[in-house]
């Protein structure tokens, strides 16, 4: 049931309200849309169907763009994840070599004689390191300290050569195998590494490569003694 104010409302806008004549042929285009909506869809064109060949060639370029991909994405991931071991301890016994030129900390025992410097280490590392008097050859011992390698500790002896120092890094080889020995670079140092009567060793100074390779040689040489040096 309306209310009053409802029927004076209907009646002002029957009065007042402005009517709008419908355009001509409005109501056959909105029967014409309404009978167009309801007829199916045309069903869409196929693609012409290709050759088998054809089709083998299109898998095979996308499995080989797939497979450069993945193996590339390998690639990367083993490079960054996966970094040699004698990479990681090169840096490291560089690292640790102008570490001890740069401070007061190249000798923990500063002595030339062999029979001082040898026994300093006793129960300071788990293994006996080769402590060898080169001084006739040309290449002094002026004394050695503890260093930490590799995850433990390990043996620093230090050389001179002139003006130049020699730190020779030793420590046990993990599985204990024997190597020849590798001149390796890096930051301006030679190195040389090799493995020998169950120990690892790491030449390490700014001296030419023929000179620290001689040096190496003659470790080499004491370390191959009965007494091992």
């Amino acid at each position: 049931m309306q209310s009053p104010e409802d029927d004076a409302l209907g009646t002002l806008i029957r009065r007042q309200a402005t009517r709008h004549t419908p355009p001509a042929g409005l109501a056959v285009r909105i029967l014409s849309d309404v009978r167009a909506a309801a007829l199916p869809a045309p069903a869409p064109k196929a693609s012409p169907a290709l050759p088998v060949a054809a089709r083998w060639r299109r898998w095979l370029e996308a499995v080989a763009v797939y497979g450069a991909g993945a193996a590339t994405a390998w690639g990367i991931a083993f490079s960054v994840l996966v970094v040699p071991t004698q990479d990681v301890t090169r840096e490291a016994v560089t690292d640790s070599h102008v570490r001890s030129l740069m401070g007061a900390h190249l000798m923990d025992v500063a002595s030339s004689d062999h029979h001082t410097v040898k026994p300093w280490f006793a129960g300071k590392l788990d293994f006996s390191p080769p402590v060898i008097d080169l001084a006739t050859s040309g290449f002094p011992l002026t004394g050695g300290r503890l260093d930490y390698l590799d995850g433990q500790s390990v043996a620093a002896l230090v050389y001179q050569a002139g003006p130049h120092v020699i730190n020779l890094f030793v420590w046990p080889a993990p599985d204990g195998g024997s190597a020849a020995p590798e001149l390796l670079a890096r930051q301006g140092y030679n190195i040389v590494h090799w493995r020998q009567a169950g120990m690892q060793a790491w030449a390490v100074s700014d001296m030419n490569a023929p000179e620290l390779q001689t040096f190496a040689g003659l470790v080499r040489k004491h370390m191959a003694a009965p007494d091992g040096g």
